[in-house]
């Protein structure tokens, strides 16, 4: 089961929890629970789905592209280049070679940008096919393109660590205001007593929680807005 799916499901059983304890009502706690579980397996799942294919794929990228200059500096050879960056980059990638075992390594290269969807690739491509045709030194003529895949590299570092950042303080953030108002159901037993009769009370813990559930929208969009030249949203 997929990890987005397995912390809806906790997520949804705290939230429930949290929601009866805090109004009484076992319709409160049900559409609660049910609205996170159904959030975050048809909303925050797909979403990361598609951010992780992208990172690990401009990764991916990454490893293919250094491995491959840095071989063919000093093989001089397209074929074991080839072979040698494409070692170590996981089933996937296997599978994007399906039915292209006929294909020189030169078109290979080419064929792949249909893999690759990034635009650092595109320049990678037209390198070795002017490296095929002029010959010279391939780690000179790279040294705008490893450039920038270093900056992209680090770009998408640099979010991680930043969403990792974002993403505990926003956790301590609710952890603290869900506990506080679990606490004063029981320190102020008598005064919430008297406020579970109103009507509106159980409307308004609802109305926290679906200001939760937003907050949580917010955040995730942001963790995954990841813009990589090249990767456009069709091929997400």
């Amino acid at each position: 089961m997929n990890n987005s799916i397995i912390i809806g499901l906790v997520l949804g059983t705290i939230f429930g929890f949290i929601g009866y304890f805090a109004t009484d009502s076992f319709l409160i706690s049900l559409i609660v629970a049910g609205m996170t579980i159904l959030y975050f397996s048809f909303v925050i799942n797909r979403r990361f789905n598609k951010y992780l294919v992208m990172t690990k794929r401009f990764h991916s990228c990454y490893f293919f592209i250094n491995n491959f200059i840095v071989s063919l500096s000093v093989k001089e050879s397209i074929v074991d280049a080839f072979s040698s960056s494409s070692e170590g980059l996981g089933r996937s990638f296997l599978d994007s070679q399906d039915g292209i075992e006929d294909l020189t390594e030169n078109e290979k290269i080419i064929y792949l940008k249909k893999y690759f969807h990034f635009h650092i690739y595109y320049l990678f491509s037209d390198i070795i096919a002017l490296w095929c045709e002029q010959g010279g030194d391939i780690i000179k003529m790279s040294n705008y393109l490893m450039g920038s895949c270093r900056e992209s590299e680090e770009y998408i570092l640099y979010c991680q660590s930043e969403n990792r950042k974002s993403g505990i303080e926003f956790c301590l953030l609710w952890v603290f205001s869900l506990f506080i108002l679990t606490i004063l159901r029981v320190v102020l037993a008598d005064f919430y007593s008297s406020i579970t009769r109103q009507v509106f009370y159980p409307y308004a813990i609802f109305g926290i929680f679906v200001i939760l559930l937003f907050s949580i929208e917010i955040l995730t969009r942001r963790m995954t807005n990841i813009n990589i030249r090249g990767w456009y949203n069709e091929t997400k």
